[in-house]
């Protein structure tokens, strides 16, 4: 009958019960009206003593035997008529007994603790004592008593205190009766909440055999009934197990087909050149992202399109068309984007192969797009270079080869006055410096493009000066150039290379005079400071443009490149940059077209290179 678990826990809360529930009376209802009483009493006590001061006339009054009225014994006696009160003693303020219901005390002195720090203090003071137990005076009491010591105050001072004993007995019956007759009411419905129980679960009990004699019956069905379900079932997770393996299989293949069209997307998107596949009607089927960025075209916009669709050069799609014609392997061929005066035109190389697979793809295309601007620019550079540094050194060559075949015929060297002479020498000297020049260019460019840093052999020296020589030193092309030098009257002193920041000078001039076709007032400004100096060199040029300005520093770049544009090989810039960098300089470039340039270098007074 212990198996269902409400009837249990109920058994279990009944049997908690019954022991808890006398115990809750004894230790909690009993104590509680023991403290009840107490405080009654004391109360009591408070009253009477307090009637009795008033009755006395004792009010604001030090009570001592001289001021203890006549008529207090007869009072005292009409008082203890009451049969509760056991005995009635006064105090002066220093503990003296000035009166008591038993003469004998008279004249005691109460020096106990709690008289000096409670009763003295104007607090009242209570205490139960048991039958058989002292007093707090020390005194045995026969009966059950509450001892209550009231003080009373006069003129804001302690002026003494009235004890009254109170007989509790009767009372400590009545409450001790009423505790005993609460346990017996609590035990006795606990015991019958005890019996309910007990018999609710004797019946729960024979219910639950009935019930699980139905439930045996309705188990051996049930069993019947599964073993019927197990062999349906067995037969289904077979076919469910066949099934699964099938899916299994399907889901295997199509992850391995979703891996390698993911390999091969992530082969194709990793790739920098772009990439075109067309199929046998030259219909678009993919493109990577490199060709959909290089041909400015998404992919959604042009799937299944045919490829005139996309930006490509009339004789590309020729070449598509025609690739029954084609050679055995690759084709390359080269276009270009964008407007032929566009500086953002662009150059590519088109590799096509034709598709070799299943009907559907048979005589399709493969079209491998590369970004040929910069190699094309390069070799247009370089076929400019050739072109230039071959007029350069030819030039300087001839003449040096012609005038020395003068100087070495004696005939003609006899013909020539001495200020002739002299002059085709120095003709010749200038040209062979020129020609050194030019290939101290190249040897520097080429140690740089190699990797190698430009040594620096530095010394102190005064950039007043360098500037004098190189004014010195530059050729003037035609007359109609001036030069206006603006320098401090003080030295500007630096430590560097000096024979590198001539070079840097003298290539800055003859830009400015190269370009400066008009002729003009050519402006070399000099400034200082304790760490910096400063060098800016003003033309009255073409000047240059912003794309010209951007690239004014690459090597084998001119800002005109035409056959009527001035003589050069466009290293000079390239090579001035290089060596105020390696001083710890900087230089840089203000132009306007048409209204002239400055370029302005900043080189530290003492480089820490050197």
């Amino acid at each position: 009958m212990f198996r269902i678990p409400y009837l249990r826990n109920l058994f279990v809360l009944a049997l908690v019960a019954t022991t808890c529930l006398p115990l809750y009376t004894l230790y909690v209802l009993h104590p509680a009206y023991h403290k009840q009483l107490i405080r009654e009493t004391e109360e009591e006590s408070v009253r009477f003593a307090r009637y009795l001061v008033r009755s006395l006339d004792l009010e604001g009054a030090v009570m001592n035997r001289a001021n203890l009225p006549g008529e207090t014994i007869r009072k005292v006696h009409v008082l203890r008529a009451d049969d509760l009160l056991i005995k009635l003693r006064f105090f002066s303020p220093h503990g003296e007994i000035i009166y008591s219901t038993l003469p004998e005390e008279i004249g005691r002195v109460n020096d106990k603790d709690y008289f000096r720090q409670i009763v003295a203090q104007g607090q009242v003071y209570s205490k139960v004592v048991r039958k058989d137990t002292p007093t707090a005076d020390g005194q045995p009491a026969n009966l059950d008593v509450v001892e209550t010591y009231v003080p009373f105050a006069a003129a804001g001072q302690f002026g003494g205190a009235i004890e009254v004993y109170y007989d509790i007995t009767p009372r400590v019956y009545q409450v001790n009766l009423l505790t005993l007759r609460t346990s017996l009411v609590l035990v006795g419905l606990a015991v019958v909440l005890m019996a309910a129980i007990t018999l609710a679960l004797r019946n729960a009990g024979r219910a639950e055999t009935a019930l699980r004699r139905a439930n045996d019956k309705l188990e051996t069905r049930v069993a019947e009934r599964t073993r019927e379900l197990q062999d349906a079932n067995a037969h289904l997770a077979e076919e469910i197990a066949e099934r699964a393996m099938a899916q299994l299989a399907l889901t295997e293949a199509l992850e391995e087909t979703r891996a390698g069209r993911e390999k091969l997307d992530g082969i194709l998107r990793s790739v920098t050149d772009g990439l075109l596949v067309t199929d046998c009607d030259l219909r678009i089927m993919h493109m990577n992202d490199a060709a959909e960025k290089m041909l400015r075209t998404p992919l959604e916009k042009v799937l299944g399109q045919p490829v005139d669709s996309l930006p490509l050069s009339a004789g590309l799609l020729a070449r598509l068309r025609e690739r029954g014609d084609w050679p055995t392997g690759a084709l390359s061929l080269d276009f270009a984007l964008g407007d032929e005066d566009s500086p953002r035109r662009r150059v590519f190389q088109a590799r096509m192969s034709q598709i070799d697979a299943d009907d559907s793809l048979r005589q399709g295309v493969v079209l491998l797009v590369h970004d040929v601007t910069e190699e094309r620019e390069i070799e247009q550079m370089k076929n400019a270079f050739l072109g230039m540094a071959a007029h350069e050194l030819n030039t300087p060559l001839t003449v040096i080869i012609g005038y020395t075949e003068l100087l070495a015929d004696d005939d003609a060297c006899r013909r020539l006055g001495p200020d002739q002479v002299r002059a085709s020498l120095e003709l010749i000297h200038v040209k062979a410096v020129a020609l050194s020049r030019l290939v101290e260019d190249l040897l520097d460019i080429s140690r740089i493009e190699s990797g190698q840093a430009l040594k620096l052999d530095c010394s102190q020296f005064s950039l007043n000066e360098l500037i004098g020589e190189a004014l010195q030193s530059c050729p003037l092309e035609t007359e109609r150039h001036s030069f206006e030098l603006q320098c401090p009257d003080e030295p500007v002193l630096v430590h560097a290379d000096r024979e590198r920041l001539l070079q840097v000078i003298t290539n800055l001039l003859s830009n400015a005079i190269k370009y400066s076709v008009q002729g003009g007032t050519i402006r070399i400004v000099l400034a200082a400071d304790q760490e910096n100096c400063r060098l800016a060199v003003v033309d009255q040029g073409v000047g240059m443009t912003s794309e010209q300005l951007q690239r004014a520093f690459d090597r084998f770049y001119r800002a005109d490149s035409s056959n009527t544009a001035v003589q050069g090989v466009g290293l000079g810039l390239c090579v001035t940059r290089h060596i105020v960098e390696a001083h710890g300089g900087r230089i840089d470039i203000d132009s306007e077209y048409g209204q002239g340039s400055t370029v302005n270098v900043v080189l530290p007074r003492h480089s820490s290179a050197c």
